[in-house]
């Protein structure tokens, strides 16, 4: 009798496996193309167990099967206007920072925030653009990781409406790491620098030969939590400032453009 339960509940369980994994590349890919392409995806994703990871669907790797199948339309006839959001349940501020890193990343320059929303532990960030393709999720999955952020799960809304679940319960910024006691020389950028300082306790940033820099710099801690800002209104050579006690990050821009900076910046800690 306890035999035959068995039996049964791993049959129910492979049959609801399979439900899952085949919504998900449903869901993707939409209605039309799942039942006009139905026999074919059976075949691709043969064994549906490879498609797991911890019992639940790896939906980049569905994505991965189905953009190497010809299945997954990244791109569009013409630009179309788009909807994102993005989903969380770590801290805001850190999340959008990983996030508009990966954008940028991918080419995604000129967005709109549509909406911000904390419902509870889960923080939504919704962007408009206009685009001629969607984000390649195997794409967005390598940008995620240099933070050391997870793409956790894709919902296709619409051809146009994506919404992406992110874990950052792990994630730290892509950010240069300037240990104490150390020199660190920053080449020309059109974005501001980001620099790890858990290691630091005072900076000295010189400005370099043809630069007319006007200093901008926000101290922030682990979690993008701002605790200083240093600003100068005029030209400067040289500055010297010492970090709070819980600075983590520290990001330096200019207060009109990073244009200014042509020849890049220079940091010594202490």
């Amino acid at each position: 009798m306890v035999k035959t339960i068995v039996i049964l509940s791993v049959m129910l369980a492979s049959v609801y496996g399979e439900s899952l994994l085949f919504d998900k590349v449903r869901s993707l890919v939409g209605d039309a193309s799942y039942q006009k392409n139905q026999s074919y995806i059976k075949i691709i994703f043969s064994p549906e167990r490879a498609y797991y990871n911890q019992g639940t669907v790896d939906v980049v790797k569905v994505a991965q099967t189905l953009k190497k199948n010809g299945l997954l339309q990244l791109f569009f006839k013409k630009p179309q206007e788009l909807e994102l959001s993005f989903t969380t349940n770590g801290e805001a501020l850190y999340f959008v920072k990983i996030i508009e890193d990966a954008l940028q990343n991918m080419g995604y320059y000129n967005y709109l925030l549509e909406d911000a929303m904390l419902d509870n532990s889960e923080f939504v960030w919704k962007i408009k653009l206009t685009s001629e393709y969607i984000m390649d999720p195997t794409v967005f999955k390598k940008e995620l990781s240099k933070n050391n952020a997870f793409l956790v799960n894709i919902e296709r809304l619409s051809a146009t409406q994506w919404n992406y679940s992110i874990d950052i319960s792990n994630a730290h910024l892509n950010a240069y790491k300037l240990g104490n006691n150390k020199t660190l020389k920053l080449k020309r950028s059109q974005y501001a620098y980001w620099i790890d300082v858990r290691y630091s306790s005072v900076l000295n940033v010189s400005s370099l030969n043809r630069n007319h820099w006007y200093p901008y710099i926000a101290i922030y801690d682990k979690r993008l939590r701002l605790l200083d800002i240093v600003k100068k209104d005029k030209a400067m050579q040289r500055i010297r400032f010492t970090l709070p006690k819980d600075a983590a990050y520290v990001k330096l821009d200019d207060i009109y453009t990073m244009k200014n900076i042509k020849d890049g910046l220079q940091i010594e800690a202490q």
